[in-house]
């Protein structure tokens, strides 16, 4: 849900006010920890890993039932990941 102007505005105000009234914390507020950082990445290797077994166990599946559509499905998911994975190491 994006802001109305004048609610952006506000928080842009505040945000000002804090940069000016106490700029060490508003450093340490705009800067996320190193734990942050490492647990936010381990979950992202996680959500990626996790996509990329369940197109596989898909995979598996449509071999053993010998349906295509569900090969195809999990194969889409499978390449899907990698191209997400190659877009975003192209953007970063």
């Amino acid at each position: 849900m994006a802001l109305a102007d004048r609610e952006r505005r506000e928080l842009e105000e505040i945000e000002q006010h804090l940069l000016d009234e106490d700029p060490e914390l508003a450093a340490k507020l705009t800067r996320p920890s190193v734990i942050t950082f490492l647990f936010g990445g381990a979950l992202r290797a996680l959500g990626v890993l996790a996509s990329f077994l369940g197109g596989l166990l898909v995979v598996i599946a449509g071999v053993t039932w010998s349906s295509t559509p569900v090969i195809l499905a999990g194969a889409l998911v499978c390449v899907g990941v990698f191209a997400k994975l190659l877009v975003r190491a192209r953007q970063g």
